[in-house]
């Protein structure tokens, strides 16, 4: 790429990193039957698939002659079908995705985030990545191809951690929006990307906002190894990082087991939420690498077979 690499959050090699994930995500798609994602099938549609032998009864306008010409065999050509659906991310961007001053967590999400939207991109999906905080922030629309990822990289480079969460404010705002836009303009899919801090009584809430029939809803739970499972001990001066309350705590080793438990009944509690409200719930500590928990997490939504 000419000039500067300019993006704070990944390194020269993201690109190839994104092609590498998009490939994988083109042969697992192509391996098996698609899953029961309602946006997105194989079928008559825009984009050249797969092949598959030629069955009694299918439609002869999509046999691949010049192939049957040179191989005597019938094969069909399958397209992707897509509806006009959008992908929707939902990125959190307030003040605890950078808790302590550090650009782990939030960095992680942003990565995440730019590989689930070149994905979709490649997949001929238009993506819409909505930004929320205390409210939604100013959104950015892709076009339906994988060459705009620039674009996404740009708009992920100006974002910047800040406020308070109000998850279930925002997910009305964002429902709203989806419904006034009408059948055009609505999200098949519907992924929050958040830490979910002070928003364990509200993810409920939210997923119940936003469901509506055919729509998936993934929440990326991200976190890092540090919040799981912190390395303390001693005096302690911490700050809650939206508030930014103090607290000296004498950090013992019963204290550490007791937060570790507690941490666990946390995100026990926010997948119980989401099964409840039929939302995937996946798991996304800033230790695994962001092409696994995409192409796993696709895979679990149901978009990618294999």
């Amino acid at each position: 790429m000419a000039g500067k690499w300019k993006y704070d959050f990944a390194d020269e090699a993201f690109l190839a990193r994104l092609e590498r994930l998009h490939l994988i995500a083109k042969r697992l798609a192509a391996r098996g039957h698609p899953g029961p994602r309602r946006s997105r099938r194989l079928g008559d549609g825009l984009e050249f698939a797969d092949h598959r032998d030629y069955v009694r009864g299918d439609d002869i306008r999509f046999i691949d002659w010049p192939y049957y010409a040179r191989m005597e065999k019938l094969l069909l050509r399958m397209f992707h079908e897509h509806s006009e659906a959008d992908v929707v991310i939902m990125l959190d961007t307030s003040a605890s995705m950078a808790s302590g001053g550090a650009m782990e967590k939030f960095n992680y999400a942003r990565r995440a985030a730019a590989a689930l939207a070149y994905v979709a991109m490649g997949s001929l999906e238009r993506v819409i990545i909505q930004p929320f905080g205390e409210s939604l922030g100013e959104q950015t629309r892709s076009p339906r191809s994988r060459q705009h990822v620039l674009e996404v990289l740009d708009f992920l480079a100006g974002l910047a951690p800040a406020g308070r969460t109000h998850l279930g404010q925002c997910a009305e705002l964002l429902a709203a929006r989806q419904d006034a836009a009408g059948p055009a303009g609505s999200a098949g899919t519907v992924v929050i990307i958040s830490d979910l801090m002070d928003c364990r009584d509200e993810l409920g809430a939210a997923l119940g906002r936003l469901i509506r029939p055919g729509r998936d809803l993934t929440v990326l739970h991200t976190y890092s190894a540090g919040e799981e499972s912190p390395a303390l001990g001693g005096p302690v001066l911490l700050r809650q990082a939206e508030t930014l309350e103090r607290m000296v705590v004498d950090v013992t080793d019963d204290v550490l087991a007791s937060y570790r438990r507690q941490f666990a009944e946390f995100r026990a509690a926010c997948e119980r939420a989401c099964v409840s409200h039929g939302a995937i719930y996946a798991a996304a500590p800033t230790d695994v690498p962001f092409e696994q928990l995409v192409l796993n997490t696709l895979k679990r939504a149901g978009v990618l077979a294999g």
